[in-house]
């Protein structure tokens, strides 16, 4: 089974911003998303056991992609 990587493309801008968030917060940059992921991939569950019926644009909406 191949193993997916996650690719981001983002702005040297917000790429520093964040690096610098997570040192002045004493966090790993990584394990930040990780755990975002996380906890959006359990409130889509959590979605979806309460309504069986999941469209995209449901999970487009609580990513808050317009």
């Amino acid at each position: 089974m191949k193993r997916e990587q996650i690719n981001i493309r983002i702005s040297r801008e917000l790429k520093e911003e964040f690096y610098s968030y997570c040192k002045k917060d004493h966090v790993m940059p990584s394990r930040l998303i990780r755990d975002w992921i996380k906890t959006t991939v359990e409130a889509d569950r959590k979605t979806k056991a309460e309504a069986p019926v999941h469209r995209r644009t449901d999970w487009n909406n609580h990513l808050n992609l317009k």
